[in-house]
């Protein structure tokens, strides 16, 4: 019984986040499976003085657990096209931001 606990939470520890989009992007949505609350955080890329790159999450939402998995990705990649496209739209209105 113990040692089911132990390669249960062996096996939680590798599950990683989904992101969205799948390709190399300045910003993204990342979903991590093994909360308790389903969570969609989006995230800008950041890089701080020494050079090192992060994540930083800037806004997030919740999703209802009641939905399928085609409707879950959908609502995945909706999150992030409004979120991206107000991204860019304020790397217009204030350029200084992202000098």
């Amino acid at each position: 019984m113990i040692t089911g606990k132990c390669i249960l939470v062996e096996t939680m520890a590798n599950i990683q986040p989904w992101l969205y989009p799948p390709h190399p992007s300045p910003d993204r949505v990342a979903y991590t499976p093994t909360r308790s609350a389903h969570i969609l955080e989006y995230q800008e890329e950041m890089i701080d003085a020494e050079g090192n790159v992060y994540w930083k999450t800037v806004d997030s939402t919740t999703l209802s657990g009641a939905t399928s998995v085609k409707e879950f990705l959908e609502q995945i990649k909706d999150f992030y096209e409004s979120k991206s496209l107000e991204r860019i739209k304020y790397s217009f209105d204030n350029p200084e931001h992202y000098e």
